[in-house]
């Protein structure tokens, strides 16, 4: 049923509707009647309609007046105008306020019967609107979270739905950071609302804001305004402090670089990856790449970290750090400080420490050592992890202790077909020969030649300064280069020196543009 208010200055004309129209078959209540607008104004306001039949000339205020000060204040009222000939200014006045239904003066009940069904669907369609309003609001800011969730695990694109993860009438920052609390148990609900809250009024104080929070698995994540480290330390460690007040573990936090919302996912991997390395920099109340910017430069100039944690051929695996073992040794690395080495790149990866093996640590050459660290990366690929019983697999092993030995032994100019499977694996020559050619597709002296020319060329590209003699010496060549540089041009079309002075022209010209364009 929909409440009717009929305004009109002519009593006979205003009580004749209210009374003599069969109302309720059309499924209205005539809630009362008012005179004028005012009128009508403190008539809406006791009665509450949803429709309001008004004339436009009255006295005291007209009909406009009447719809411009309903609308401001009770924007779901429907309105339907009654006008006489002549009233077109009026009538238009009234379209200004949005008035889409008008009948015209005298009418009767079946004109005003179609106008009113008319107003009807427009006063549902409102209710709807209201009703969907009421349930956005509710859940919006759930809905936000879980949005944002998806976001950070890469389950959503497009700029438009990244709008949806602030509050309304939010602009979409330009850029942002994660603040990310983890903990051993996951956070329930009320505490992740306490960590926003806590953290939305210490903000307030310096003029950030914490847009949205959700919950990945232990993680509660936080997209706060893009300031640094220097300016979060202080209520990080407060949030820490009071935290422990509701549950006895202990929380750790990070902090992302600035991105855009648009690279939510690669801002969230950084703060895993600083997880990944907090035991590094224990009692610190807040990880962040400022800490470890000078290591991770270090390390990724020595270490390829695509091929080390994403390859699925070991034999590539094993390859590329066989170059970063290269580059240590010519940087007069201890044994230790290779140790060191593998073990920050196995926590940047995984979040472990280097697994030792027995004697990797007697090998003065450090060949053991990268071997250990190769079956440690190994075993967290999907390959690595399949690795176990049966005759196909078995193997599989066997092909995986041939390039082990291959690689521990690649500096070693002794080292063929012959020497590895006579003296290192204990085989029979002909056979492993034909079973190494079937498990790499290539015979194993075109093999070793690919490693190790490759190795060359990679030694020369990322170490510009390097003498052909060291480039030999160091993948198992005589220290006189003579051989190596044959070798080297025939596979590649240019002997080592013209390949390096190749290298550092490319290099040169490169540096050129770069100076050019800024």
């Amino acid at each position: 049923m929909y409440r009717l208010l009929i305004v009109d200055d002519e009593e006979f004309e205003r009580e004749g509707m209210a009374q003599l129209i069969d109302w309720g078959k059309y499924g209205i209540e005539v809630a009362g009647t008012a005179w004028n607008g005012l009128d009508g104004i403190e008539k809406t306001r006791k009665l509450q309609p949803d429709i309001i039949l008004t004339d436009i000339k009255m006295p005291v205020m007209d009909g406009i007046e009447l719809i411009r000060r309903v609308r401001k204040a009770w924007p779901w009222i429907e309105f339907a105008v009654l006008s006489g000939y002549g009233e077109y200014e009026y009538t238009s006045q009234a379209m200004e306020q949005g008035v889409r239904h008008y009948i015209l003066k005298p009418c009767d009940e079946d004109r005003i019967a179609e106008v009113m069904e008319k107003v009807k669907r427009d006063v549902e369609t409102k209710r709807e609107r209201k009703r969907r309003d009421a349930y956005f609001d509710q859940i919006a800011p759930q809905a936000r979270k879980q949005l944002f969730r998806n976001l950070l695990l890469d389950r959503e694109q497009g700029r438009e739905e990244n709008l949806f993860v602030l509050p309304p009438g939010e602009a979409l920052p330009e850029s942002v950071r994660l603040l990310v609390f983890r903990s051993v148990e996951s956070f329930d609900g009320l505490e992740e609302f306490v960590l926003g809250n806590m953290l939305e009024e210490l903000l307030e104080g310096q003029k950030l804001q914490a847009y949205v929070s959700t919950v990945v698995r232990n993680d509660a994540v936080i997209m706060v305004s893009d300031a640094g480290p220097e300016m979060l330390f202080r209520m990080v460690r407060r949030i820490e402090k009071e935290f422990l007040r509701i549950r006895r573990e202990p929380v750790r936090a990070a902090l992302s670089n600035s991105g855009s919302v648009e690279n939510l996912p690669k801002l969230y991997g950084q703060t895993e990856e600083l997880f990944r390395m907090g035991e590094e920099f224990k009692g610190e109340p807040l990880l962040h790449y400022g800490m470890m910017a000078g290591r991770k430069q270090d390390m990724q100039v020595l270490v390829d970290f695509t091929v080390a944690g994403q390859t699925r051929d070991y034999a590539e695996l094993l390859q590329s750090l066989q170059v970063t073992f290269l580059r240590m040794r010519r940087r007069g690395m201890s044994l230790e400080e290779k140790k060191e080495r593998m073990d920050w790149m196995l926590r940047f990866l995984y979040g472990e420490s280097l697994q030792e093996e027995e004697g990797c640590l007697e090998d003065e050459s450090g060949q053991s050592l990268m071997v250990a660290a190769a079956r440690q990366i190994w075993g967290h690929s999907e390959q690595g992890g399949q690795e176990g019983g049966g005759g196909a697999l078995k193997e599989d092993r066997r092909y995986l202790q041939a390039l082990e030995e291959i690689y521990r032994h690649f500096q070693d100019q002794k080292l063929s077909l012959h020497y590895l499977a006579t003296e290192i694996l204990y085989a029979n020559e002909d056979y492993f020969g034909r079973f190494f050619q079937k498990a790499s597709g290539k015979k194993f002296t075109k093999f070793l030649l690919d490693a190790r020319i490759d190795a060359a060329e990679q030694l020369m590209r990322l170490e510009p300064d390097i003498m052909v003699y060291e480039v030999s010496e160091m993948t198992g060549y005589a220290a006189d280069g003579q051989y190596f540089s044959k070798i080297f041009k025939k596979s590649t079309g240019m002997t080592p020196r013209e390949y390096r002075e190749r290298i550092l022209r490319i290099s040169e010209e490169s540096s050129s543009g770069a100076s050019s364009d800024n």
